[in-house]
């Protein structure tokens, strides 16, 4: 017998802060920034608001499966809702690629980057990022493995302790810097197609973790109402916070020596000395430490729960894996496993390439495969709407047309990442990404040719925990 996940352990404001907390502002502003002037210069703001208009379209389709769907397997469930089973599998797995790679590059490769330059005992030693790099993976593991609660608890404080410092530090930058605020961060400034789609990859990876509170549905109280607020709360939020972050940073950093944002050592943390002094500086740094954290401990929630409803149903996991910790209601046998798996990507990633250089790497690797699952989702919706809810043209429209801008987005980012490929170190994402495609096909070929239709049937659904919540009632 399957266990079941708890029920009713959180409600509006631990959803809202799971997603703000996957989203990261502030340790956003201390890595992708990065990258994204490494590629688009001053126009950062530009692209932020570009990713905001198809993260917008996405939520869309999160919105209205959400309401209707309650699974641990979050997008996977979604695609399978509309295309059927075969291409559940193949989004599970995805997904799964997806929230490993944001673990294992962004919550702890990047935290240890960021980290490690700070520490000059450490800065000289080319190893010196492996210690650093276990404070976000010990407390990941030790707070997932004792439950939602101490989580979603962990992420409600860090977060509105993150979006209040950053949306004051942000106004006041742009207030001393009075006549020298510009447009130039709203606009392309003449940066090319591809530029931009790569720029892109990197901003709508600091959105997307919006979603990632439909993994939370099957635990948190009314989860078909709860999750839809959830989205549309943690959207506006971090709209308002990541317009205010990207322009008082390359503003700040100033825009006619923008080309050394890029390369400088945490040039995030030089702006706020620059305008404050060390103090705030410090506040700013050990806020954008948390960030990371927080962000690790909402993609640990997220992972764990993806993991749970795969071995549920069987696919990458065994069914004797999705068992649930009888004190803590944490799936602890997944979280055990998946901590692992996390390590070992970590350190290889890390000693092959370095830390920044690593999660970059993996990041984009994992955008890119969160890109897939999200089209295979936005294609499925309309024609869930048909297949299930029995809609019509009039009905079917607003669910075709809704997603369809977060399509054209999610396929330019995708485009950006291969059109060209990169020399090495560049093009291991884009090799890594058609390497998790096809190891997905294979999987996909497997599961279908080993499982009878009686188990197809139930991949993705909520057929599984519903007839358990049933016996349990009797």
């Amino acid at each position: 017998m399957v266990d079941m996940l708890r029920k009713n352990e959180g409600g509006l404001w631990s959803g809202t802060f799971q997603a703000i907390s996957y989203v990261a502002p502030a340790a956003t502003a201390a890595s992708f920034l990065v990258e994204e002037t490494l590629y688009v210069g001053a126009s950062t703001t530009f692209v932020f608001l570009l990713a905001l208009i198809g993260v917008s379209s996405a939520m869309y389709m999160n919105y209205v499966f959400s309401g209707k769907i309650s699974h641990a397997g979050g997008y996977y469930a979604y695609v399978r809702a509309g295309l059927g089973p075969k291409w559940g599998i193949f989004s599970g797995w995805l997904y799964f690629v997806n929230i490993l790679g944001a673990l294992a590059g962004f919550a702890v490769l990047f935290f240890a980057g960021v980290l490690w330059p700070l520490i000059p005992q450490l800065a000289s030693n080319p190893f010196g990022w492996i210690p650093l790099a276990f404070i976000p993976l010990v407390l990941i593991l030790v707070l997932l493995y004792r439950g939602l609660k101490p989580s979603l608890k962990y992420t409600i404080i860090g977060g509105l302790i993150e979006v209040t410092t950053l949306i004051i530090i942000s106004l006041a930058i742009i207030i001393r810097l009075g006549s020298h605020n510009t447009l130039i961060p709203f606009t392309p400034h003449g940066n090319s197609f591809g530029n931009l789609g790569l720029a892109t990859v990197y901003s709508i990876l600091g959105f997307v973790g919006i979603g990632s509170v439909i993994t939370l549905s099957e635990e948190l109280h009314e989860p078909k109402k709860t999750v839809k607020k959830s989205i549309v709360v943690g959207m506006l939020i971090t709209a308002v916070v990541y317009v205010l972050v990207s322009y008082a940073m390359v503003a700040g950093w100033g825009i006619n020596k923008i080309a050394s944002f890029s390369s400088a050592t945490d040039p995030g943390f030089t702006v706020v000395d620059n305008y404050f002094g060390p103090i705030v500086m410090i506040i700013f740094i050990i806020v954008t430490l948390n960030s990371f954290l927080s962000n690790g401990i909402a993609e640990g929630n997220a992972f764990s729960r993806e993991g749970f409803a795969l071995a549920r149903d069987g696919i990458v996991f065994p069914k004797s894996l999705a068992t649930v910790h009888k004190k803590f209601g944490s799936p602890n046998k997944i979280i055990l496993i998946e901590w692992v798996v996390i390590v070992a990507m970590t350190l290889v990633g890390g000693l092959i390439f370095g830390p920044f250089e690593g999660a970059a790497i993996i990041t984009a690797v994992n955008g890119v495969a969160l890109y897939i699952v999200h089209i295979l989702a936005n294609f499925s919706l309309p024609i869930y709407g048909k297949k299930t809810l029995k809609l019509k043209m009039k009905g079917l429209l607003p669910l075709a047309l809704g997603p369809l801008l977060a399509t054209v987005v999610y396929a330019f980012a995708i485009y950006g990442e291969f059109v060209p490929i990169p020399p090495f170190p560049g093009n291991v994402a884009p090799y890594s990404i058609i390497a998790a495609v096809l190891v997905g096909i294979v999987l996909t070929v497997v599961l279908i040719y080993k499982k009878h239709a009686s188990d197809m049937d139930i991949i993705g659904t909520e057929q599984d925990h519903i007839k358990e919540e049933a016996i349990g009632e009797k």
